[in-house]
């Protein structure tokens, strides 16, 4: 007797995805269908054609060997032509029940209107729409592909946990698209606010009307594979069955391959229409070309180097001016210590130095475009110093002194230099906190930590500036270690959080007392020269913003070191 299968599948990829048993009848089943079937029809129920096999019953005295557990067949996925195409009896079988979670891959995009503030939207709503961002490719702008005239488009891609089946999760994103502004119709590739795409849906490989999974186009489109790339982090070796690194064609390596051969993988990023940019204030910023200089501004009695010099809102002002005049690109205004043992302040009193600066600055003529950043690990003293035109938060301590830091920033959408600090100032540098096996491994490590508990809370990858801390918990042979080694520091933290090693990298050896022992320098403001050697070096080792107090000094190195190991712009 012949009889029909649909439900049948069905059922057996529910429990695929939730990992459970299938159950005796089910699995005997299960092998008759994989055996011994036949293809009978194909029925369609809404946007989704199912395939429906035919199987012989089996002799009851075989029932026995057909009761243990099945292991689920792979899909068979090729990247052909710039295609994705796999093919299994069950791939089109979809869960109609609850199911475990599923890692899933969403591609983000789009060209029309306020394009990164499309895109933050579009990640407000993920988060409440049952599906849970866990981690965030680059973000890419990107010359239009087939359509090409249009205005170019920004991308990234996100890593998500779902319960959400296909078919719901592709409801759920034009759901959000709709809301977002995108309409039916229009021209096929042509302009759009906002445009999401299943591009991984855990290992399935999954054909219907409405929806392919892996998305078809993938490896024909760079501005896809880089997102998707940076979402491959090597050191995630052990994963679950649900995620998407399972699929075949990722298994395979094959997207890596498209990537790499098709496209020349990192060569082709700042060429062929495809940069990677940072948002900052309103506009994009591609830190690739040269080296960024940013000057400090101390607002402290007590800071290791120039504590005391710049109180008086006067002073500090006049400051600012000398160092945009000689070329920062940033200032970086602190108005709590974080020298070694420097003692913690109230908000109110890191308020009461930071908040008339600021106001000054605002007001001051010739100053409306400078980029403020304010080194604080305080989150209220971050959201009052944005609301007074901040553009980037720079905390010591990657959101370790407190606990609301990481929300307040992922609220207010600023970029975040998260830099690796043990312990606090005070402790920082006591024996415990300088202990290392291998610093540049493990400063990536705790550094990648800090970056996915951001991530996390909100705040994506393409938002965030790492700093290896140099001079915070590290003895003399540990800075030493970290300046000659920063390409090792950068590929321990590419093997652990790829989107995180693209980013751009801060270093601040300035005047540190790591130069002071090595050059017999008691005092910081002699340290400039060391400090300018510090920064060459670190040019050379791929940083990409220099923390100085010295502008001048600074400048001139970073322009005599791009000429050497940069092309400058």
């Amino acid at each position: 007797m012949w009889k029909t299968s649909a439900a049948l599948a069905r059922d057996v990829y529910r429990r695929q995805r939730t990992g459970a048993s299938p159950s005796a009848g089910s699995s005997s089943r299960l092998r008759s269908s994989l055996t011994a079937t036949r293809l009978c029809q194909v029925r369609s129920e809404g946007n989704y054609s199912y395939r429906l096999y035919c199987m012989k019953s089996e002799p009851e005295d075989t029932a026995a060997e057909l009761h243990r557990p099945i292991p689920a067949r792979q899909s068979v996925a090729s990247l052909q032509d710039g295609f994705l195409s796999g093919q299994t009896p069950q791939a089109n079988e979809l869960s109609t029940g609850t199911q475990a979670e599923v890692e899933v891959v969403i591609a983000i995009g789009g060209n029309v209107g306020d394009r990164v503030g499309n895109i933050n939207k579009a990640l407000e709503i993920l988060r409440t729409s049952a599906i849970r961002v866990t981690g965030h490719a680059s973000l890419y702008e990107s010359a239009p592909a087939y359509v090409t005239d249009q205005p170019p488009f920004l991308n990234s891609a996100v890593k998500a946990s779902t319960r959400l089946d296909p078919q719901t999760l592709l409801k759920q994103l034009k759901t959000i698209e709709f809301q977002l502004g995108r309409t039916q119709g229009g021209v096929r590739y042509g302009p759009r606010p906002i445009d999401l795409d299943i591009l991984y849906y855990g290992s399935l490989t999954l054909e219907t009307d409405a929806l392919q999974i892996p998305h078809p186009r993938i490896a024909e489109r760079p501005f896809v594979l880089a997102p998707l790339v940076d979402l491959l982090s090597p050191q995630a070796l052990e994963v679950n069955p649900g995620d998407w690194t399972k699929h075949p064609s990722i298994e395979s390596g094959e997207v890596q391959s498209a990537w790499n051969d098709r496209f020349g993988g990192e060569t082709c990023v700042g060429k062929e229409g495809l940069k990677r940019v940072l948002p900052l204030g309103k506009s994009l910023w591609d830190w690739s070309g040269r080296t960024y200089v940013m000057g400090v501004l101390n607002l402290t009695p007590d800071s290791f180097s120039d504590g005391g010099s710049y109180l008086r809102t006067e002073s500090a002002l006049e400051q600012v001016r000398k160092m945009v005049s000689e070329g920062a690109d940033f200032i970086d205004l602190g108005a709590q210590s974080t020298r070694p043992g420097a003692k913690r302040l109230t908000t109110e009193e890191e308020l009461d130095r930071l908040l008339p600066v600021l106001d000054a600055i605002a007001e001051a003529p010739g100053l409306e475009g400078v980029c403020l950043s304010v080194d604080t690990f305080d989150a209220r003293v971050a959201e009052e110093a944005v609301s007074r035109g901040v553009h980037v938060v720079n905390d010591v301590s990657g959101g370790t002194l407190d606990s609301n830091m990481l929300s307040t920033v992922a609220k207010l959408g600023v970029p975040y230099i998260i830099m690796h600090m043990r312990g606090e100032p005070q402790t920082m540098q006591n024996k415990l906190n300088t202990q290392y096996s291998n610093v540049c491994s493990e400063v990536a490590d705790e550094l990648a930590a800090r970056f996915r508990s951001a991530e996390l809370a909100g705040i994506p990858s393409w938002r965030m500036i790492t700093d290896p801390g140099i001079g915070f918990a590290k003895t003399l042979r540990h800075n030493v270690e970290l300046l000659r080694h920063l390409p090792t520091f950068r590929e321990e933290l590419s093997w652990r959080n790829k989107a995180a090693s693209n980013g751009p990298m801060l270093l601040g050896p300035s005047r540190k007392g790591f130069l002071g022992k090595l050059c017999g320098l008691a005092e910081g403001k002699d340290r400039d020269f060391a400090s300018a050697a510090a920064f060459t070096i670190g040019v050379a080792g791929g940083a990409n913003i220099i923390r100085a107090h010295n502008v001048r000094a600074a400048y001139d190195a970073v322009k005599v070191a791009d000429a050497v190991y940069k092309t400058r712009k």
